[in-house]
C-alpha cells in the first residue's frame, strides 16, 4: 500500500515540524467534525425508526416526522458549506507550511548564528527592539518569508537553498501541486478568490476566466495538504541533520499517525465527498 502522506508523520521531527503537525491534525479534524457528528445523528435516527417504525403506517418517519426533517435540512447545511471547508483547509495548509518554514529557518539561523550574515540591512530600531538572538532571528526569518510568499514557492526555495545550503523539495511533483496551492491561498486571501491575470499565469490554467471567482476543490485541498506533509516530512531530518537541530520523539504526541487512515487502512477519515 502507498504511503498515506495525508495523516503519516515521522517519528522523530523538530520542534518547528511538530508545530506543524499538531496544527495538521486540528485542522484535519475540524474538516472531517461535521460528517462524523452527522453520521452518529443519522445513525440514532434509523435506529429509532428501524425500532418504533413498525407504530405508524409511514415507518421510521411518521412516528419521529421532526427528527427526519432536522436530519434532512442539517444534510443540506453540511453540503452547502463542503466549498468552504475546502478553502479553509486549503489556506491553512499552506499558512501552517509557511509558518514550519519560517520556523525551521529560525532554528537554523540560532543554532548557526553565522547564517544571519547577509547584504540584507535593517535599522536598529529593529534589530533592538528584541531581548535576545533569539528573538530576532524569528522575526528576520518571518520578515524574509512572508515578503517571499507575496513572490511564490520557488522564492522561498531559491532562499533556502542559497542560505542553508539545501533544497527544500526534491519531488517535482509535491513542489508543483504546494507551488500551485500558495497561488490559490494568495488570490483567496488577497482578492476573496476573485481570478486575475496573474493568477492564471501561476497556475497556468488558461481556461479560467478574468474576474470570476475561483472555486476551490476538495482536489485542491488534498493536493494542498498531502503535499506540504510529503514535503516538511523529507526536509525536516535533512535540516535537522545538517544543523545539528534538537529532535522530539513523536510516538506520544496526539498528532502521531503511521498512516492510519490509508486506502484501506482502519479508522478511514471522514472526509467530505464532493458536493452533488
Amino acid at each position: 500500500m502507498a504511503k498515506d502522506y495525508l495523516t503519516s508523520t515521522p517519528t522523530q521531527t523538530t520542534k518547528s515540524a511538530a508545530r506543524f503537525y499538531g496544527q495538521q491534525a486540528r485542522d484535519l479534524t475540524h474538516i472531517a467534525a461535521a460528517e462524523v457528528i452527522f453520521k452518529k445523528y443519522a445513525n440514532l435516527i434509523d435506529a429509532l425508526g428501524d425500532t418504533f417504525g413498525h407504530l405508524s403506517s409511514e415507518g421510521g418517519e411518521g412516528m419521529f416526522p421532526e427528527f427526519y426533517k432536522d436530519r434532512r435540512n442539517i444534510r443540506k447545511m453540511i453540503d452547502d458549506t463542503i466549498p468552504v471547508r475546502w478553502e479553509f483547509g486549503l489556506t491553512r495548509s499552506v499558512d501552517s507550511y509557511l509558518t514550519y518554514v519560517s520556523d525551521v529557518l529560525t532554528e537554523a539561523l540560532t543554532s548557526h548564528p553565522e547564517l544571519l550574515k547577509s547584504q540584507e540591512q535593517v535599522t536598529f530600531e529593529n534589530v533592538l527592539r528584541h531581548d535576545s538572538l533569539a528573538e530576532f532571528a524569528q522575526w528576520a526569518a518571518e520578515q524574509r518569508v512572508l515578503r517571499l510568499s507575496y513572490k511564490g514557492l520557488d522564492e522561498i526555495g531559491q532562499y533556502f537553498e542559497k542560505r542553508l545550503g539545501l533544497k527544500l523539495c526534491d519531488d517535482p511533483e509535491s513542489w508543483d501541486r504546494l507551488r500551485e496551492a500558495v497561488a490559490i491561498r494568495n488570490l483567496v486571501v488577497h482578492r476573496r478568490g476573485i481570478i486575475d491575470e496573474r493568477f492564471k499565469r501561476q497556475i497556468g490554467r488558461e481556461e479560467l476566466n478574468k474576474g470570476d471567482l475561483y472555486t476551490v476543490t476538495r482536489e485542491d485541498y488534498l493536493n494542498a495538504t498531502k503535499s506540504a506533509m510529503r514535503i516538511v516530512g523529507a526536509f525536516d531530518s535533512r535540516v535537522a541533520s545538517k544543523f545539528h537541530l534538537d529532535v522530539l520523539d513523536a510516538l506520544e504526541e496526539f498528532w502521531y499517525s503511521p498512516g492510519r487512515w490509508g486506502e484501506g487502512a482502519d479508522g478511514q477519515a471522514d472526509i467530505p465527498p464532493n458536493p452533488s
